[in-house]
C-alpha cells in the first residue's frame, strides 16, 4: 500500500517508517500540512497518517479540505492525539478511520495501520486464487487471463497491472502510484511506461463498454478502471488467442 506520513516528531517518524516498509508498504513523508495537501492534489494514496499535534483551531477545516481534494475513499489515521473526547468525535465525524493517542509506540501504530487497510481493502488481503469479473477471469496461480473462454496472453507487468486495476475497481491512481505498486519504483522508470501498458491491456483484453468496463484517464490525476452497468460481451477476434509472438516482443516492457 502507498502511505503518506505527516509527522512533527522526527523520532516517531524514523521509528514508524521502517516498520511500515517492512510490512510491504511504500511511505512518503511530508513536513507540513500545505506540502501534504499539494501532494494529495496530484498523487494517490491508500492511507494518510497525520500528526494531530500539528493542528489547533485549523484541525477541522484542514481535514475537510483534505477529503475534498483526495476523495472519500482515502483512509485516514490521526496520531499523537490528545485525550480529548470532542476532538475525537469531530475526527470521526469528518471521516477519520482511527484516532491514536500520543505516547503510543511505533509498533502499535503500524499494527493499527494494517488493521485499517485490511478493513478498507478486504479483497486485497484475501488469498484468492481466481478473480472473476465477468466476462473476465484471472487465475493468480497460473497467471493467466481469460475473456469469456479465450485466454489472452499478457506479459508479467501487463497481468499485474490488470489485476491491480480490477481489484481496485473505481479508484483513481496516479502514474507514480502505479509505478510503485507494479514496478516497485518510480525513480528510474519513465511514467510513459504506465501509459504504454494501459494502452496495451485495454486493447488486448478489449476493455470497452461492450465488455462492461472502461479505463478512464482522469485529467491531472491518472487512471481509473470503472464498470459499465450494461455489459454485452463482444465477439473475440481469433488473433487474441495467439499472442505469443507479440507478447515476446513486448517483454522488454515487463521489467
Amino acid at each position: 500500500m502507498r502511505l503518506a506520513l505527516l509527522c512533527s516528531n522526527p523520532e516517531l517518524s524514523i521509528a514508524i517508517t521502517p516498520l511500515l516498509e517492512k510490512a510491504g508498504h511504500i511511505v512518503h513523508t511530508y513536513d507540513s500540512p500545505r506540502q501534504l495537501l499539494q501532494a494529495v492534489g496530484r498523487e494517490s494514496f491508500d492511507l494518510l497518517l497525520i500528526d494531530d499535534s500539528l493542528f489547533d483551531a485549523g484541525f477541522k477545516p484542514f481535514l475537510s479540505r483534505l477529503f475534498v481534494v483526495a476523495g472519500d475513499d482515502l483512509a485516514l489515521i490521526l496520531i499523537n492525539c490528545k485525550d480529548n473526547e470532542t476532538r475525537l468525535t469531530d475526527a470521526f465525524a469528518i471521516g477519520a478511520d482511527d484516532f491514536i493517542h500520543c505516547g503510543v509506540g511505533a509498533r502499535v501504530i503500524a499494527a493499527r495501520v494494517d488493521a485499517v487497510l485490511r478493513r478498507r481493502h478486504q479483497a486485497l488481503y484475501q488469498r484468492e486464487t481466481k478473480l472473476e469479473f465477468q466476462p473476465y477471469c484471472f487465475n493468480l496461480e497460473t497467471r493467466t487471463a481469460k475473456l469469456q473462454d479465450t485466454e489472452i496472453v499478457l506479459t508479467d507487468k501487463e497481468f499485474d497491472l490488470t489485476v491491480f486495476l480490477f481489484q481496485n475497481l473505481g479508484r483513481v491512481f496516479s502514474r507514480s502510484h502505479l509505478l510503485e505498486a507494479i514496478w516497485r519504483s518510480q525513480r528510474f522508470t519513465p511514467t510513459r511506461t504506465v501509459d504504454t501498458h494501459i494502452s496495451r491491456i485495454r486493447k488486448r483484453l478489449m476493455i470497452n463498454d461492450k465488455n462492461g468496463y472502461r479505463v478512464v484517464s482522469v485529467y491531472g490525476r491518472g487512471y481509473r478502471l470503472e464498470q459499465v452497468h450494461q455489459a454485452f460481451a463482444a465477439p473475440l477476434p481469433t488473433i487474441n488467442a495467439q499472442r505469443g509472438t507479440e507478447s515476446a516482443g513486448a517483454s522488454q516492457f515487463a521489467s
